[in-house]
């Protein structure tokens, strides 16, 4: 019985089964952009939640992404987010204490810069703006060990499909 106890109590502090308290940090990059073309890095993203009960999270989140188009164009691309998660483990009747199943919404801000620079000051181009959105996104993430995982995003930040190191501390 004492064994049966413990095993649950560890399960628990691994798995997700209660996300209060618990801070949450995904590190990753994006596949994909929304209607950036051209060469360049891929979307670096970054999120961090805190549990602030059994099964919601809410935070910040951070994207970037840099793409020049031929050889004169360079946009920059930055995104800024408040986001809030429903953890989905107890609904779904998901039985994997290292598995946790979100989504959710929140609002985005992106900011971009455009720059057109042909080599001389006639044709130089320099434009820059911004806008506010609202964001949905879906989400798991598998934790290796108490602290570290792995996740998978989809949703409307700096990139259709989000993959990356997940930290809970």
């Amino acid at each position: 019985m004492a064994q049966n106890s413990l095993f649950a109590q560890s399960a628990n502090s691994t798995g997700f089964t209660n996300v209060k308290g618990a801070n949450l940090l995904n590190a990753g990059i994006g596949l994909g952009t929304y209607g950036l073309y051209g060469s360049g890095g891929l979307p670096v993203t970054a999120s961090f939640e805190h549990g602030f009960t059994d099964k919601i999270s809410a935070g910040i989140g951070f994207g970037f992404v840099q793409r020049k188009y031929y050889h004169d164009w360079k946009y920059t691309y930055l995104m800024f987010q408040v986001r809030g998660s429903y953890h989905f483990n107890e609904l779904l009747e998901i039985d994997n204490p290292k598995l946790d199943v979100y989504g959710g919404t929140g609002l985005i801000y992106r900011h971009y810069k455009l720059k057109y620079d042909e080599g001389g000051t006639y044709y130089d181009y320099k434009s820059s703006g911004g806008s506010v959105t609202i964001d949905l996104h879906a989400g798991g993430r598998y934790m290796f060990n108490d602290h570290l995982g792995a996740y998978a995003e989809v949703g409307y930040g700096i990139s259709p499909l989000q993959l990356g190191v997940s930290f809970k501390f």
